[in-house]
């Protein structure tokens, strides 16, 4: 690309960029573009056409209407550009999700596990699922994101730290996809807190109640993983000369996979909602979040109404304390959300304008 091109060129691409955008939403037709997007219908045909070329779009019937004359063309992007797949790891299950690229659900599968269920087992039921899923689709995988219930160090090299709670925690997930595929690995909590951003404004701490505990913290936008990528692992938070992970277990609350199980009871709140407390109190304090988002399969209102007492009870200021506002699969929203960052930039990087 030469300097007289470049400027052109690069408009040409930010145009194609906007309407591809706004395409993601739902189908148009170049008149819908161009008086939504304020640009000429001119620029919005030729628009269409540039991602037509390049795969991304197609025309599509409109349905019959009674007015007489042309119907004009809809356009929609095309599912079969590409996809996006998201591995979830959690101690109850396997979650297998593919997208397209403008966010359509296009495979959903749960597989349930057990408490002996072995790292093994698991890659090999993500391994059959990547192919049946590229087998399905008929479509290039463009970026997977993969995340797992269990500390991620994030250095040159990723791995996961198995964690005590489930055996198949450390599942080299990111590990089954071909060289040329991008992957994105990271904590599930971490996940869920980037999925829940999205949906608030402001800065939030995410605190995942599950089989184990975790959180996340996103300030103006921004994941904080910390250095090595462990920041929310909640449970190696120290009370007196034990962590938090050790106190609950001397009330018989940390072991494997039970804790949501136990908090069914509400007479077991107290015991762990104290420690937890006093864990929350020093890092809310600390860092200061505009709320405080609660997540996981043991949380309901009233938990986070209890969690919400024994908190602000111990800060300087208090916190709103709520529920996730996503459901259960908020951590396949995240991974599918950073997978299609991942792919939109290697797309928009290597894209042709003609």
């Amino acid at each position: 690309m030469t300097d007289s091109t470049a400027g052109p060129r690069a408009l040409a691409t930010l145009t194609d960029i906007r309407v591809f955008d706004y395409l993601c939403a739902a189908p148009a037709t170049r008149t819908q573009i161009s008086a939504d997007l304020g640009i000429s219908k001119p620029t919005a045909s030729q628009a269409i056409s540039r991602l037509e070329e390049n795969g991304l779009a197609t025309a599509i019937e409109r349905p019959s209407e009674t007015k007489r004359g042309r119907t004009p063309e809809r356009y929609a992007l095309r599912d079969d550009f590409g996809h996006l797949l998201a591995l979830c790891l959690q101690a109850e299950a396997l979650q297998v999700r593919a997208t397209s690229l403008s966010g359509r659900v296009l495979v959903d599968r749960m597989y349930p596990l057990t408490p002996k269920s072995s790292a093994a087992e698991v890659e090999k039921m993500a391994a059959t699922e990547i192919a049946r899923v590229h087998k399905q689709l008929k479509s290039p995988l463009l970026a997977a994101g993969v995340s797992q219930a269990a500390p991620v160090l994030r250095a040159e090299a990723q791995r996961v730290v198995p964690t005590v709670i489930f055996p198949a925690s450390g599942a080299n997930l990111a590990g089954l996809f071909d060289a040329e595929i991008p992957v994105i690995l990271d904590n599930d909590v971490n996940w869920m807190a980037l999925a829940e951003a999205s949906e608030t404004e402001g800065s939030l701490m995410m605190v995942y109640i599950g089989s184990g505990l975790g959180a996340g913290l996103v300030i103006d936008g921004k994941l904080h993983r910390g250095r090595h990528g462990t920041a929310g692992e909640l449970e190696n938070q120290l009370l007196g000369d034990k962590n938090l992970r050790e106190v609950l277990g001397e009330v018989g609350m940390f072991q494997t996979r039970i804790l949501w199980e136990r908090l069914a009871d509400q007479r077991t709140w107290p015991g762990f909602l104290k420690p937890l407390s006093q864990v929350l109190a020093n890092l809310v304090g600390f860092v200061d979040p505009q709320q405080l988002v609660v997540t996981g399969p043991a949380v309901s209102e009233e938990l986070c109404a209890a969690l919400a007492e024994e908190l602000n009870d111990k800060l300087l200021v208090p916190v709103s304390v709520r529920p996730s506002s996503l459901d259960a699969q908020s951590a396949a929203h995240g991974a599918i959300a950073g997978a299609r960052e991942v792919a939109l930039l290697n797309l928009w990087e290597n894209y042709r304008e003609r």
